[in-house]
């Protein structure tokens, strides 16, 4: 088997440098973005036109295969490479490509020095790695962000494949599952995260979506602690058997119910409705493409107390669930648990 071509625009570092030096000597403006860029899609091509518009020239600078198993999981990526490298290098709006080891773009940046930086709208100034940051103010980079177009991803696209395959999980109905449920199916339990921080806009989205679910005679008992401090989610770890996985997570959500505000002051109620509300916030979490893990508290009274004890809760307030939010660093075909012998169609009346 011969081996694969190198791509027409991929740089070595040498090469990258020189070529960096001679834009400079033209006054040409040099914009940058990064990425893993596995399965190009529609989203990909319109956001990298876009970014080429703000300068003279678009360098990508590609995560590596190694970069991306640590960033996406051991089934990523889907296309080594190389061979994303060629992709990008076959679209116009792209002048070069070049190939980082890591997670970080950090040497890359130092070495690219963009005019202009790049990044999706799901990042903020906020929320870019703080080492690519400073280099990006090093070198005196404007930072642009690029809002996404329509609902395109690796991610959604590997779904839908996944869900329209009889291997997947017990989901046999597939062909005619109606397209506005998907997400319903999409959701996992995700326990494995990237190391990049989530939005404050976006965890106030999963908030509202929360917040828009059912509730007991509308009373709305529902109460949310937001954890993004490592030392918070630590310490909250330390409260959960089964979450050694939280301090890798970007944020958390502790549900709690206020038993003075539920429909008539019913525990019962009260964890109908938090239930509901942490339903809506993992669904929301599946929907934006976040990862995410619901965590038992409410009856084991050890974690309840714990919880209470840290956030100097009042008696009033309960603790119910927490959750852990971030960017996946796994991927889970698409299931449903659905058992016909589950199901009771009509059962005679007394």
């Amino acid at each position: 088997m011969s081996s694969q071509p190198t791509p027409s625009k991929l740089l070595s570092r040498d090469a990258l440098l020189a070529w960096r030096a001679g834009l400079r000597t033209a006054g040409k403006r040099l914009v940058v973005t990064n990425g893993v860029f596995d399965i190009l899609h529609c989203g990909h091509v319109q956001y990298l036109e876009q970014a080429r518009a703000l300068g003279d020239e678009l360098l990508v600078c590609l995560n590596g295969d190694e970069g991306v198993h640590k960033l996406k999981g051991p089934t990523r990526p889907i296309n080594d490479q190389v061979a994303r490298a060629a992709v990008l290098s076959g679209l116009a709006c792209v002048s070069a490509v070049y190939i980082f080891d890591g997670v970080k773009a950090t040497a890359a940046l130092a070495d690219a020095q963009p005019d202009v930086y790049v990044k999706g709208g799901d990042y903020t100034l906020d929320t870019l790695d703080r080492e690519e940051y400073a280099v990006l103010q090093q070198a005196g980079s404007v930072c642009q962000f690029i809002p996404f177009v329509g609902n395109y991803s690796t991610t959604n696209t590997l779904r839908k494949i996944q869900g329209n395959s009889t291997n997947a999980d017990n989901l046999d109905t597939a062909a005619s599952w109606p397209p506005a449920l998907n997400h319903l199916c999409n959701r996992r339990s995700i326990r494995a995260y990237q190391p990049r921080p989530v939005s404050r806009d976006l965890l106030t989205s999963l908030l509202q979506a929360a917040m828009a679910a059912p509730s007991a005679c509308n009373c709305t008992p529902w109460r949310f602690l937001v954890l993004t401090e490592p030392e918070a989610l630590k310490r909250l770890a330390s409260c959960l058997p089964r979450a050694p996985f939280l301090p890798s997570a970007s944020a958390a959500v502790i549900v709690c119910g206020d038993l003075e505000k539920a429909h008539a002051n019913s525990l019962s109620y009260l964890l109908q409705d938090c239930s509901a509300a942490m339903e809506n916030l993992l669904l929301a979490a599946s929907a934006l493409n976040l990862g995410a893990c619901w965590l038992g508290v409410h009856p084991v009274e050890e974690r309840i107390s714990a919880i209470r004890e840290m956030f100097r809760l009042p008696e009033n307030l309960i603790p119910v669930g927490a959750a852990s939010i971030g960017w996946p660093a796994e991927e889970k075909p698409a299931r449903t648990k659905f058992r016909d012998e589950d199901v009771t169609w009509n059962p005679p009346l007394s």
